[in-house]
């Protein structure tokens, strides 16, 4: 046995906080390969969290995974290690299927063999189907700039292939990933956007900072205000779950020199919004206020004046149809934006 330590400066890693040193023992034939990993482990760096949190999946259980699909959140499947038989003959151990109603079947050696052999044709297919969609069949690529050792990526007369700017230390690998990390989300921002243009849409951060949407309808009533959010489909956190928060916003917006109680605020859900509502439903929503900012806000069941009532169905109309209009223009992106 070869004993190690394994531990980090807290001066080379002053953002790491409080650091813990840690003792371990492995087989002396694997020890250098051991401390390569614990030292990856034990990075106190996106990286290192990242490995942390896959490795967290393997704790308290006495089968590794060897291997993990997903069909969504519904449907999942797992193999176990170790292999068992000889060379010629090598099956996973074991594994399970997970899926909806309580659905759990932990599998024989035979039947991880025959999911495995499944699950690869159709992996297989979506890879070739993916691949040759794009015309990549061949092509060595990486214009990520992942790859640190360009030289065994290049193929003569692809240009692709021919960049000599990846980064070649950990700190120009980090920033390489950082930028990649802020142009997904970007494009996932961007893909975020109302499906149509039309006055009444505004748009805010939800929960955790997921981009939302939806539409307001605001008119003057004597020396009052009446301001009605309404929910929009696929809008993201909904008007209810931050109403408060988009009262505060809208003031300001809108009416910054109107006394906060002199608003009165309405939480709109359009017929067929939500499955199994196909009624317009207005509920007023009475809320705290100091220095211009809403808070505890109340819902009420009492009627909404008709003419009120007519002004928000005419925008709610107005939006639907601009909806119905952009609909009809064949647009690229994803045809439902994900809700939360």
């Amino acid at each position: 046995m070869n004993r190690m330590r394994l531990w980090r400066s807290k001066k080379k890693f002053g953002e790491a906080g409080r650091q813990v040193q840690v003792s371990v023992w492995t087989p002396e034939q694997d020890a250098e390969l051991t401390r390569e990993l614990c030292s990856r482990v034990a990075e106190p760096t996106e990286r290192g969290r990242s490995l942390r949190s896959v490795l967290r999946q393997q704790l308290n259980r006495r089968r590794t995974i060897y291997g993990r699909w997903s069909g969504g959140s519904d449907w999942k499947a797992e193999l176990d290690g170790p292999l068992i038989g000889r060379w010629w003959f090598l099956r996973h151990i074991g594994g399970r299927i997970l899926g909806p109603y309580g659905t759990h079947i932990e599998l024989s050696p035979d039947d991880s063999e025959t999911l495995s052999l499944r699950l690869e044709q159709v992996c297989k297919k979506e890879l070739e189907n993916w691949v040759k969609e794009r015309k990549l069949t061949g092509v060595r690529r990486d214009d990520t700039g992942v790859v640190i050792t360009p030289h065994q990526y290049r193929v003569s007369g692809d240009e692709n292939t021919a960049s000599s700017g990846r980064p070649i230390d950990d700190e120009a690998f980090a920033a390489n990933e950082a930028q990649i990390a802020r142009t997904a989300l970007q494009e996932a921002v961007d893909r975020r956007k109302p499906p149509f243009q039309d006055p009444s849409i505004i748009e805010y951060e939800g929960a955790h900072g997921f981009p939302s949407y939806c539409q307001v309808a605001h008119r003057r009533h004597g020396e009052r205000v009446q301001f009605a959010l309404i929910h929009m489909t696929y809008g993201g956190t909904s008007v209810t779950n931050m109403v408060e928060d988009l009262a505060t916003l809208m003031r300001q917006q809108f009416y910054p020199k109107v006394d906060p109680g002199l608003i009165d605020w309405f939480d709109v859900e359009p017929p067929h919004t939500y499955y199994l509502r196909p009624d317009l439903i207005i509920h007023p929503v009475r809320m705290r206020h100091l220095n211009g900012i809403y808070s505890d806000p109340e819902w009420d069941s009492q009627e909404v004046s008709p003419d009120w009532a007519a002004f928000v169905e005419k925008v709610i109309a107005r939006g639907q149809k601009a909806r119905e209009t952009a609909q009809a223009i064949p647009q690229e992106g994803p045809e439902k934006p994900v809700a939360i």
